[in-house]
């Protein structure tokens, strides 16, 4: 009885003490950055950027998101799905936007309740802004809630928030070319459209006004015609060009293990023409669009795509330049004098262990031989995949020896969009 007792005052006197806690609970984080108060602001408004600097997002790189609304401002949303405990499901939607100040954030954790998140930018001076991350939740009358919120909250949400400000960061520092230029609006739209009988479903991104203007194709990594890739094309987009963000493997294709990713690129070089029929496809389809100055083409590629866009050259597709990032560059067609008419760039890790040295000195062998106009860049101590900040949660999960690098990014980003202003020229 005596125990119980005890037992029974241990309860009232967690309840009481659970009583006097405050009902919300706020947590706050903050970074100074070397990005001017305006390039911050656009970046953090924009909600197809959170995933390039958020914690979670490297936590399961298998999260499947949606995004609605527009792309920045008021009314931009995306709600996400994981299997992931860690992860779960939810939304966040932007609710109210001070001009170059703040945003706030609706933070909808579906089971597990609702918050609110806030970003606060201001001018740090020389250049460079410092952004506050907020977080508050109100738990009512909910005792555990308020337990959790004062005790555990900033033991378990700190750590991702100084975690995602420092990815936000490098995001901003070494990439201000990645950021989408805010001035120029654009038009996006998904295009289904048929190669030898099969559907495959393209994404086009171009600007709201203006045209016709040139185009430049966007091939995709062995993981398949997904967000990266877009993203990639409504950048293309913000900077004056017609992307399409065309698709090897097939509507809905997509891997999420390298298993499921070598099928889908082996079944391509599998069939006999097909990844020609299939590039060729798209190029036409292109080259019809009412914004596209059909004279002025160019084709990009990641990986898997950079490899494609290179053997695209070698067979001499109209092309005027075509650009690979961390791709394959091993051929068993290798170029003869006069075949390739397209300038060739390639941005290429030399830590790359799926293109060794060998590789690279074949390659530019070949292309010397073939009288080829190219410029081969490589990055010292920069690894396979090397433009794509999903790498490193990939190289985790699945132990590949891949790794984002910001600056490699950047600079080959920056390289490019000069590439295209040269072979471009009117």
């Amino acid at each position: 009885m005596k125990a119980l007792r005890w037992l029974l005052y241990l309860l009232v006197l967690l309840l009481l003490m659970g009583l006097i806690l405050p009902t919300k609970t706020q947590l706050q984080r903050s970074v100074t950055v070397a990005a001017t108060a305006a390039e911050t602001f656009a970046y953090l408004e924009n909600m197809r950027n959170f995933n390039n600097w958020s914690p979670w997002h490297a936590l399961d790189p298998d999260t499947r998101y949606e995004f609605s609304g527009p792309e920045s401002g008021v009314g931009a949303k995306m709600a996400w799905a994981s299997d992931d405990e860690h992860v779960g499901q939810g939304s966040q939607e932007i609710t109210n936007v001070v001009p170059g100040e703040r945003i706030d954030v609706a933070l909808d954790f579906v089971d597990m309740g609702t918050a609110s998140a806030s970003y606060l930018v201001s001018d740090a001076g020389e250049g460079k802004s410092t952004v506050v991350w907020a977080f508050e939740e109100d738990h009512g009358w909910s005792l555990t809630g308020r337990y959790m919120g004062f005790f555990m909250l900033d033991y378990f949400l700190g750590p991702m928030y100084e975690q995602g400000l420092a990815s936000l960061k490098q995001q901003l520092e070494a990439a201000p070319l990645v950021m989408p230029e805010v001035s120029r609006d654009i038009t996006t739209e998904e295009i289904s459209y048929q190669v030898d009988g099969e559907s495959f479903t393209g994404y086009l991104a171009h600007p709201a006004e203006g045209g016709p203007q040139p185009a430049v194709l966007v091939v995709h990594e062995w993981w398949g015609h997904n967000d990266y890739a877009r993203h990639r094309a409504e950048m293309l987009a913000r900077e004056g060009y017609t992307a399409f963000a065309l698709d090897m493997y097939g509507t809905g294709k997509q891997a999420d293990h390298p298993d499921d990713a070598m099928a889908f690129m082996n079944a391509v070089f599998a069939k006999e023409g097909a990844a020609l029929a299939r590039f060729t496809a798209a190029l036409e389809l292109v080259k019809a669009h009412k914004t596209v100055d059909p004279e002025r083409v160019a084709a990009i590629g990641y990986c898997f795509g950079g490899a494609t866009v290179l053997n695209m050259a070698r067979a001499g597709l109209d092309l005027d330049g075509v650009a690979s990032f961390h791709g394959t560059l091993a051929t068993q067609s290798p170029a003869r004098p006069g075949e390739i008419t397209a300038r060739v760039q390639v941005y290429h890790g030399n830590a790359d262990p799926f293109v060794p040295p060998e590789q690279v000195a074949a390659f530019k062998q070949e292309m010397s031989a073939a009288g080829v106009l190219y410029d081969f860049v490589g990055y010292d101590g920069v690894k396979h995949a090397f433009t794509n900040p999903a790498a490193d949660s990939k190289a985790e999960k699945f132990d590949m020896p891949v790794a984002y690098d910001p600056q490699a990014d950047a600079d080959s980003w920056q390289r490019m969009l000069k590439f295209f202003e040269e072979i471009f020229k009117n």
